[in-house]
């Protein structure tokens, strides 16, 4: 019996050191033999990444003389879609010829192509939509992100291109900044354990690999305006940027994106410190490293921090590991890193360092073997099977944040108006990258698109619906309009008006403004003035200020950008077909003075020496049941060893007459601590159970030091982990206020402490990946040799 066991733990051993270690250091030594036999001119040229549009003629044809040129030079990518209307066999062919006048050319040596699939492959006529990723935040739902992925890359892959350019792991900051629906949410959490099931998912198709945006700080801009430089202390980077991006990496992503901002004064794409001392060193990330948009020659035209592009190409070589330049419209950066190798030989080994690591990835993506991936994919674009999975993450995005004296769901036979501009538009419910990287208006282009007037129709038939749009997305109406709209709401039974925000993407979505327009809440205003109930919808990039608005209306469902089955998934929710389930990623502000103050904010972050009166919570959302917690205990009280962990339990019990999915979230408090002030409070854990009517289940999870911990502001010199003894509390639900700094103690039932005193506070340092592997192999080694003496 003691010889099976260790024979099978020998097997175990030997298993993963096989498949985390020598799968990879196998590809590391092609990828060396490859670039070893690179001249400096191919070796430079892997590090340069074209538009496609470079290589193509005005009716989108691919221009063969363009490819060869370019090859000829060594290009090592290229990207970005040129038009809307390829479908999967469109690229292909595209694809195919680019890639084989470059492997004719270029020493049988592929390109990889990448594609900004943001939430499916947006660029692939017919493929699946799925919801914007701030939609995959509010479902808490990482089987359905990691299912997003997977369709995301699979489609990618079936259009003949492996490099996903996505997920975006930045946190939300500032609701203005106009990528705030790009990313999970707020939280960092969150953001990790979403973000690796994405990758997985991405990762799962055996030619794809994901690419991590955008690295690091982008989105703390403090005035919201996109691609602003930012100010953010080392605590602040590594403690709620930085997770994110680690589970990433832990999660085996192949790339990461810099990004086009300037961190405390220094332009990430040359700054050694976030680029080198961080992400390598610290982070131990050895895949590849691209630019954003033109970021190389921004430093000249943008940051302003050298006098010329040759200056800015030296400035990133001399500072940084970054491997490759999304030009994109030139080879000027061959030329130039030409000219900086040539006055100084000592770059040669730092060029093909970057040279191994694209050409390592493109192994890792089978181009060597299969060099345009996804052929048995093609038949699978736009099935069934992805229209539910996208449906299915639609109606679990969608939070209800009001319903007063249960007016949803609502009965069949109900007379509706529906009103608004987003009402029976999918273009509005999906946004900016989407089809264009601008987004469109209108129902034309989505093959699989289903607007809320559509889905409501579906569900009710229009016998009992009227339907008029009302105003634009400026707020205009016409008096006219606004009479007609009145008088339908005056004979409806109930108001279902759809508003927010046209599609935008990047720099073009900046506003001064967060407050809707001012014609938006006016027209709700009036139809709500009629007497008759009112459901608003929300579509939307970002929490958009209501005014008082939210007090007027009966119902309020915000719907982010669910994208194409967003108008199905949200009839079925206003019908009762299903039951709303999401929860609101990001802090919902009531007033433009509060709107930097997400829910972790520090614990002297006050108002008028209060807390900060929000419109709606982190966390908040509304289920047609009743869903109650009780019997919160801890597996001990007394923590006396950082490598000690301490389980939680909690009982949640539908109280209701209807099954719901409920998202049962756990916060950690500290309330002193001397390292950094506080956070009022941190989302350590997260699970999204279902309970069918009257049913109860125990919910468990399990703390560590990880979780009470915080990473020193020391980058560049690992990551360490520190916590300091003293008292943590438990709080079971983003409303539960444990009142942590009353003198009598905890009495809310959903909150219990526990108290850490351990002689050493200090996390054990990780062991390198390669350390470890070595480990585990000799473990076996030893393992091995027990069983045959005992053989």
């Amino acid at each position: 019996m003691l010889s099976n066991w260790l024979l099978a733990i020998a097997a175990l051993l030997h298993l993963a050191f096989a498949s985390s270690g020598s799968g990879s250091d196998s590809l590391d030594s092609k990828a060396q033999a490859i670039v070893d036999n690179f001249s400096t001119d191919q070796v430079i040229g892997q590090m340069c990444q074209l538009d496609v549009t470079m290589v193509l003629n005005d009716d989108h044809s691919v221009n063969e003389t363009l490819v060869r040129q370019f090859a000829k030079l060594g290009v090592g990518s290229y990207l970005n879609s040129p038009f809307a209307g390829w479908n999967a066999t469109g690229w292909r062919n595209t694809i195919k010829l680019i890639q084989s006048y470059h492997m004719d050319e270029n020493g049988g040596h592929p390109m990889v192509y990448g594609l900004d699939s943001v939430h499916g492959a947006q660029y692939v006529d017919q493929a699946v939509l799925f919801p914007q990723q701030i939609n995959a935040g509010a479902s808490f739902n990482p089987d359905l992100a990691r299912q997003m992925g997977f369709v995301t890359g699979r489609d990618t892959a079936a259009a003949g291109i492996s490099w996903v350019l996505g997920p975006i792991l930045d946190i939300s900051y500032n609701p203005l900044w106009t990528r705030t629906f790009e990313t999970f949410g707020e939280d960092p959490y969150l953001a990790s354990v979403l973000g690796a099931a994405y990758i997985q998912g991405v990762q799962n198709n055996s030619q794809s690999g994901a690419c991590m945006k955008h690295f690091i700080g982008y989105s703390q801009t403090a005035t919201g305006v996109d691609r602003e430089g930012v100010t953010i202390s080392d605590y602040d980077l590594l403690n709620y940027h930085v997770p994110a991006f680690k589970a990433g990496i832990e999660h085996g992503a192949m790339s990461t994106m810099e990004n086009y901002v300037s961190v405390n004064g220094v332009p990430v794409v040359s700054s050694t410190k976030i680029l080198h001392n961080l992400l390598r060193d610290d982070l131990e990330f050895n895949g590849v490293v691209v630019t954003d948009w033109g970021e190389v020659n921004n430093l000249q035209s943008w940051h302003r921090v050298v006098r010329t592009e040759q200056d800015a190409v030296e400035l990133v070589i001399a500072n940084t590991s970054l491997d490759m330049s999304m030009v994109p419209f030139s080879t000027d950066f061959i030329d130039q890193a030409k000219y900086v190798l040539g006055n100084n030989s000592d770059y040669e080994d730092r060029l093909r360092s970057s040279a191994k690591r694209i050409i390592k990835m493109k192994l890792e993506m089978g181009l060597y073997d299969t060099p345009v991936p996804g052929e048995s994919d093609v038949d699978l674009v736009g099935s069934d099977d992805d229209l539910e999975q996208a449906l299915n993450l639609a109606r679990e995005s969608i939070v209800l944040l009001k319903n007063d004296n249960n007016l949803l769901p609502l009965a069949k036979g109900t007379s509706v108006f529906l009103t608004g501009f987003s009402v029976d538009d999918i273009g509005f419910q999906c946004g900016g990258w989407s089809i264009y990287w601008q987004g469109t208006s209108g129902n034309q282009y989505f093959a699989h698109g289903m607007s809320v007037r559509g889905g409501v129709e579906n569900l009710v038939g229009n016998d009992s619906v009227t339907y008029l749009n009302g105003l634009s997305s400026d707020g205009t109406y016409s008096d006219d309009d606004l009479s007609t709209a009145t008088g339908y709401a005056s004979d409806a039974d109930v108001v279902i008006v759809a508003i927010g925000e046209a599609p935008y993407a990047e720099k073009w979505g900046d506003i001064n403004e967060l407050t809707l327009p001012s014609g938006q809440l006016e027209y709700v205003q009036a139809l709500a003035n009629t007497g008759t109930k009112v459901v608003l919808i929300l579509f939307e990039g970002r929490p958009r200020l209501l005014g008082s608005l939210p007090d007027s209306v009966t119902a309020v469902v915000w719907g982010g950008l669910p994208c194409e089955q967003g108008g199905q998934a949200m009839a079925e929710i206003l019908f009762g077909e299903v039951n709303p389930s999401g929860k609101l990623p990001i802090t919902y502000p009531k007033y433009s003075g509060h709107i930097m103050i997400p829910y972790r904010h520090r614990v002297s972050t006050q108002c008028s020496y209060g807390a900060c009166e929000m419109q709606w919570e982190f966390g908040a959302g509304l289920s047609y049941t009743d869903f109650s917690y009780s019997d919160l205990t801890l597996s001990t009280s007394k923590v006396t060893s950082m490598d000690v962990s301490v389980t939680v339990s909690v009982t949640v019990t539908n109280n209701g007459t209807m099954a719901g999915k409920e998202t049962v979230m756990l916060f950690l408090i500290q309330p002193y601590r001397a390292i950094a002030v506080p956070e009022v409070k941190m989302l350590r854990k997260f699970e999204k159970i279902e309970l069918q009517a009257g049913a109860s289940t125990t919910v468990m999870f399990t703390l560590t030091a990880d979780d009470w911990s915080v990473y020193k502001p020391q980058i560049g010199s690992g990551f360490n982990q520190v916590a300091e003894n003293g008292e943590f509390v438990v709080a079971i639900g983003p409303e539960t206020d444990c009142d942590v700094y009353n003198d009598a103690g905890i009495t809310n039932d959903l909150c219990a402490n526990f108290t850490l005193a351990a002689d050493s506070t200090t996390v054990g340092e990780s062991i390198s990946s390669s350390a470890s592997l070595t480990v585990m192999a000799c473990w076996a080694t030893v393992l091995s040799f027990l069983v045959g003496l005992l053989l």
